[in-house]
């Protein structure tokens, strides 16, 4: 377990900082204790006061992440409400948050794709719940008949998460544009994100519903 510091002490989050930054880069195999003390500006041996090893530090890295995550699932996939407009908050509130911390949105990346056991207990331990608890909410609206029930609510989690961390990971080398991932056009991916999952939620009225199917 990691040593929390005093009131007065910010080395640890600059640590944790810095440690975000090198794991989303190099994954925990690549990344280097020594690489990460010396962005702090500290000794190799003092990291361990606040850390026992390197995979106290990995998993307290992604712990701040999801501590900051969690809470907008919480509040926004709530029983009662418009599901489309829970939908809606919870799509928007993971995107600003991913746009104030871009280190997020890398280091989730890197390790969702990292087959490192240290790596995969952090999916389990951090990602899973979160996609099980929008998997419930989506399955909950089907019963409903609020959502269509055509569609999987795991792989509608995974296109969800898949486009965020896309957009925040590679944008910026998909075109020549600059200023990618500003206000403006986080709020065009956002809406255009969130139209999408509308139009795939939206139930198909029953006539139409024989049209397509006699079409095909």
């Amino acid at each position: 377990m990691p040593i929390r510091p005093s009131p007065s002490d910010d080395t640890y989050e600059r640590i944790i900082e810095a440690a975000q930054a090198i794991f989303a880069r190099d994954g925990f195999a690549g990344a280097k204790m020594q690489e990460i003390a010396d962005s702090v500006g500290i000794q190799r041996p003092s990291l361990f006061y606040h850390f026992k090893n390197k995979e106290a530090l990995f998993v307290a890295a992604h712990e701040q992440v999801f501590a900051r995550i969690a809470p907008l699932y919480r509040e926004s996939l709530v029983p009662d409400g418009d599901p489309f407009l829970q939908l809606d908050k919870l799509t928007r509130s993971v995107l600003h948050l991913m746009r104030e911390q871009p280190e997020l949105a890398r280091l989730v990346a890197r390790t969702a794709v990292d087959r490192h056991p240290s790596a995969v207990t952090v999916v389990q331990t951090y990602i899973q719940p979160l996609i099980d608890q929008a998997v419930a909410f989506i399955a909950a609206c089907q019963k409903r008949g609020t959502f269509a029930d055509d569609i999987d609510p795991f792989f509608f989690t995974l296109n969800s998460w898949g486009a965020a961390l896309m957009y925040f990971t590679a944008r910026d080398m998909l075109t020549p544009t600059t200023g990618a991932g500003g206000p403006r056009e986080l709020g065009k991916f956002a809406s255009t994100l969130v139209r999408m999952g509308n139009r795939a939620l939206a139930p198909v009225p029953p006539r139409q519903r024989r049209r397509v199917r006699s079409a095909s």
